[in-house]
């Protein structure tokens, strides 16, 4: 049975109940034919306790890291327990127990791994262990844009864009976090282990269909 990875990012969740039940029917379409891997971001509520972390004096980046982890796999919780019983019981929390659940179950939901990894990065890891050649990623904004559309009026979606041209926009600071979409570091995961990377709106989660029949609703990551 062929794997499918996902990312799905935390503003999904940020956005209530509605929309993420349009993600779990969506799952449950699936189910009859793939086994699937959703990477969960962590969104508001990871930036509120690491927010109220700060403010309590919490300075090690460490410390921040691991509650946003915490909230993204929350997130992942609340998917894995709308899948019961298809879906592994709580959130994966390594790569080996990625691999290791998809060998008893169709769903497995997770969200990031480790302290200074983002959950894009984690989603990159999880296709190369898996072995898949694509990741699709539920992203904030659906498009990757070639400047800032909030400051400039002319900014124009790039609806194929390579990775390497990406990390260099990122280095340059011509995009900021929301429309950068993803870190370098999952843009190097991505070249080294030869993932495409397809970007989807997350309020379009029906667009997967599309995508798996080799459309391009958003835009498309190149690894080269």
């Amino acid at each position: 049975m062929e794997t499918l990875v996902l990312k799905i990012t935390g503003k999904v969740f940020d956005e209530g109940a509605s929309l993420v039940a349009r993600y779990i029917e969506l799952l449950r379409m699936l189910l009859d034919e793939y086994r699937v891997v959703v990477v969960a971001g962590g969104g508001n509520m990871a930036r509120k306790y690491i927010s109220d972390a700060r403010a309590l004096g919490v300075s090690s980046n460490y410390w921040l890291d691991t509650i946003g982890i915490w909230a993204s796999r929350l997130n992942s919780l609340l998917l894995a327990s709308s899948l019961q019983p298809y879906a592994y019981p709580k959130p994966a929390a390594s790569l080996e127990e990625v691999l290791d659940a998809l060998s008893s179950h169709r769903v497995v939901a997770m969200g990031g791994l480790i302290p200074g990894q983002s959950t894009a990065s984690t989603a990159v890891e999880v296709a190369e262990a898996v072995g898949v050649g694509k990741l699709y990623y539920f992203s904030a904004v659906g498009f990757v844009y070639d400047k800032d559309p909030l400051r400039h009026p002319d900014a124009k979606p790039l609806r194929e864009v390579d990775a390497t041209r990406l990390k260099a926009m990122l280095e340059q600071k011509q995009l900021p976090g929301e429309y950068a979409l993803i870190d370098e570091k999952a843009l190097d995961l991505a070249v080294r282990s030869n993932i495409v990377i397809q970007l989807i709106s997350h309020r379009e989660p029906e667009k997967l269909m599309e995508a798996m029949r080799g459309g391009n609703p958003g835009s498309v990551i190149y690894p080269r």
